[in-house]
């Protein structure tokens, strides 16, 4: 397995990352109803009529929640036990086993610009602009060096994405909140390695809503922005304390095996445990869509001379 293979091994085994996934819950619903409410208020009622791609699908299970909309459905993810697994789980869906980067470049190349009416990412898109600011493997993260160009390219990565969409298409993304209670914990363990770029890790989001933004301002379309608190159950310490080390940790050497990072989660999981032995941890989505179409003056009505 490569040095980033290691990193990522919670997605690489069959079967690991659906075990150690928590629900997460926003206002009494989960995060799949929370993107199915978001679908049938942004396009509505399921037709099966449009040309639908989801970076980043992991199992399926948002894939499950598109499938509805589609009459083409594409899902596209870098592991490929998260590939088999869609496979299984959705009907019918086209599928791309690669990086959300690689994935996007290699659909523009092959002339699929502006063929897709919904362009997804739930959860899916920190690692992908991430990427372009640090170099990650088992054994060290580095920084990039030249921090100019690492956004000049993720914004080019977001026009990438939007340039997929057809003419009145939605982009619908679902992005961590970096600023909840169990976030900013995450950030503290891992800044024990290297410090995040851009001043901290809510640096992603805004790198992605920036470049949703000059589109609009560019007359491209209109961008909506919201936030949902919730929070993410576990159902006794084991899974909460297995949820930082594998899920949010990657069981990266240097912080799984440091007692002061086991001292630190355990303190905060006996925090949010509840009367039950069920642990629920403080969470947050931000909800994030782009329609794109001609410049919003274009939908104000003219006063009538």
């Amino acid at each position: 397995m490569s040095e980033l293979g290691q990193f990522r091994a919670v997605y690489e085994s069959a079967g690991v990352y659906d075990k150690l996934l928590l629900p997460h819950y926003f206002v009494g619903r989960d995060d799949v109803a929370l993107v199915a409410d978001l679908l049938e208020r942004t396009i509505g009622v399921p037709s099966q009529s449009l040309s639908i791609i989801e970076f980043g699908c992991g199992t399926g299970r948002m894939t499950s929640a598109l499938e509805p909309y589609a009459s083409r459905l594409v899902a596209c993810d870098y592991s490929a036990a998260m590939i088999d697994a869609v496979v299984d789980n959705v009907a019918a869906v086209e599928t791309v086993r690669a990086d959300t980067r690689d994935a996007v470049a290699k659909l523009l190349r092959e002339g699929q610009g502006g063929r897709f009416d919904v362009v997804a990412a739930f959860w899916s898109l920190s690692y992908p602009i991430g990427e372009f600011f640090e170099q990650m493997s088992a054994h060290a993260i580095t920084p990039r060096e030249d921090v100019d160009l690492a956004r000049e390219r993720a914004a080019q990565f977001v026009g990438d994405m939007v340039n997929l969409l057809a003419p009145q298409g939605h982009f619908l993304a679902l992005h961590f909140d970096a600023e909840t209670p169990e976030q900013r914990l995450v950030t503290r363990l891992w800044e024990r390695v290297c410090p995040f770029p851009e001043g901290g890790r809510s640096y992603t989001l805004s790198l992605l809503l920036d470049g949703l933004r000059a589109y609009e301002e560019h007359g491209y379309g209109v961008l909506s922005h919201t936030r949902c608190g919730g929070s993410a159950l576990a159902p006794n310490r084991e899974a909460a304390l297995r949820w930082f080390l594998v899920a949010h940790l990657k069981s990266y050497p240097a912080l799984v095996r440091d007692p002061q990072v086991h001292e630190e989660i355990e303190k905060f999981i006996d925090h949010y445990a509840l009367p039950d032995g069920s642990v629920a941890l403080p969470s947050g989505a931000h909800v994030v869509h782009f329609r794109r179409s001609s410049h919003p003056l274009c939908h104000i009505p003219r006063r009538q001379p």
